[in-house]
């Protein structure tokens, strides 16, 4: 195996991972170093540094809809109380994310859901120190307008002590200038340095942020993992002598192409992976998946809101450099789009601050198959956060001389959020989680998860740092081949 993409049938392999995100990436690392044949199928297409949109304008470059000829790197799922923003493409929500990195509290872990039994935050320490290694975790080095817009902010609210700048997975080398790989002992890629442009959520256009393409993703195909793009996986089913056979077909196409594996690893992210085993179980194939799918999912507490100005200059930066508390579970960050991106404010796109909130409240969601897709409900709980989150919303909006906005909202009537969790729950007991705590699927030998569906609760903080250390968690627990 060469580990470049083929068009040629799969025959047999050990493992077959669904997704190339931050659970999936890590599977096909860890799991070609132990010597496992690995083939990873991502729905999305393969993307250079250069295939990035670099104006808002560039829909084909931004936006997956592969039936209308678009393949880009995030897929809008519209549900009726929620409209999730997912990536896609080879590296999955790395491509689109802002790069930020955060490791939850220990009163994140001792929260509802989270199984008792295990110190979570003691066990995964060292996973997140792997995880912060190989993504490239550094503290964002440079503040400009808008993070000291946000720190007079935090100081009007008592929240100054809470302010600080973000980590984030970005190579703050020489601005523009490309080097040999500077993480891996030249096994890696080039990289070249961060330009500040703020356009890491479109996809970073120079390559320095440290997408799963340039780590994790890199060195499995180096070790002889077979990634295949533009593979679909619509269905699954245990094979009787032993493995599993799994279906996929080519978005837009419908080529479809097979694979028989001992293990798969479904890593499609909270809504992918949620709906692929709904769909399993309406057609029969998997009838006894536990009654907990679907359960416990959220949005993350996120909303996002806006303060507008005449004279506000965010300033250069990253998509996101500073935060700061506005309460004790509730997270308030600066984001950039880059300057020009925004569609609705063009090149006085830095006159706008956009606020990124997000809260440990209750997930409040729950996804039912209905239709042949996945159905998202809201629960007994609201999936925004709400006063902490608007009065900061409100003092950033004062300190800039502005007025704050919730245009997302008033533009599509539901909540946005990029950060969806849950839907197969981690624990115990078969009856209220879907996976135990080796990610391993009740009552189905070979059939893994490893994504943001397993966590149980939201996090309050950016999810990506702990989806990679809980995946790294279950694969270092795998005996070599």
């Amino acid at each position: 195996m060469n580990g470049r993409d083929s068009g040629a049938r799969e025959a047999t392999v050990d493992v077959v991972v669904v997704g190339s995100g931050f659970g999936g990436s890590v599977a096909a690392l860890r799991l070609a170093e132990k010597g496992y044949r690995v083939a990873v199928l991502e729905a999305g297409r393969r993307f250079a540094d250069a295939d990035f949109a670099v104006s808002p304008w560039s829909v084909h470059r931004v936006v997956w809809a592969p039936r209308f000829g678009l393949r880009g790197i995030v897929r809008v799922r519209l549900g009726r109380h929620v409209v999730a923003l997912t990536g896609v493409g080879v590296g999955g929500g790395s491509l689109a994310y802002a790069g930020v990195h955060y490791r939850p509290g220990p009163e994140v872990f001792r929260g509802e859901g989270w199984d008792r039994s295990v110190d979570w935050s003691a066990e995964l320490d060292p996973h997140f120190t792997r995880a912060e290694r190989m993504l490239g975790t550094t503290v964002t080095p440079r503040l400009a307008h808008g993070d000291h817009l946000l720190r007079r902010s935090a100081e009007v609210l008592g929240a100054q002590a809470t302010f600080h700048p973000v980590r984030v997975g970005v190579h703050f080398g020489e601005p523009g200038r490309t080097v040999a790989d500077p993480y891996f002992g030249g096994l890696g890629p080039d990289r070249a340095g961060c330009l500040d442009c703020g356009r890491c959520t479109f996809g970073c256009p120079v390559g320095a942020k440290n997408t799963l393409m340039k780590n994790y993703l890199h060195l499995a195909e180096r070790a002889g993992a077979r990634i295949h793009p533009l593979t679909t996986v619509t269905g699954l089913r245990p094979v009787r002598d032993g493995g599993w056979e799994i279906e996929a077909t080519h978005p837009g196409i419908g080529r479809r192409r097979s694979w028989r594996a001992g293990h798969v690893v479904l890593a499609a992210g909270a809504w992918g992976t949620t709906e692929l085993l709904h769909r399993c179980r309406a057609a029969g194939t998997l009838p006894a998946l536990s009654p907990a799918l679907g359960t416990r999912m959220g949005t993350n507490g996120e909303l996002i809101l806006t303060a507008t100005a005449r004279a506000l200059d965010v300033g250069e930066g990253t998509a996101i450099t500073s935060a700061f508390h506005a309460d004790e579970a509730t997270m308030v960050q600066l984001c950039r789009v880059g300057r020009g991106m925004h569609p609705l404010t063009g090149g006085r796109g830095q006159r706008t601050a956009f606020l990124n909130t997000m809260t440990r409240e209750d997930p409040g969601l729950l996804g039912r198959y209905r239709g042949g897709r996945l159905r998202l409900s809201r629960g007994s709980a609201s999936p925004e956060p709400r006063s902490a989150a608007m009065t900061a919303a409100q003092v950033v909006a004062e300190q800039a001389g502005g007025r704050p906005s919730r245009w997302w909202k008033a533009l599509l009537r539901k909540p946005v959020t990029a950060h969806l969790l849950g839907g197969c729950p981690m624990g115990t007991d078969p009856a209220t989680s879907v996976v135990d705590l080796a990610h391993r699927v009740h009552g189905h030998p070979g059939l893994h998860i490893a994504d943001a569906s397993v966590l149980p609760h939201n996090l309050g903080v950016n999810p990506s740092l702990t989806i990679t250390a809980l995946a790294e968690r279950a694969f270092a627990a795998w005996a070599p081949r």
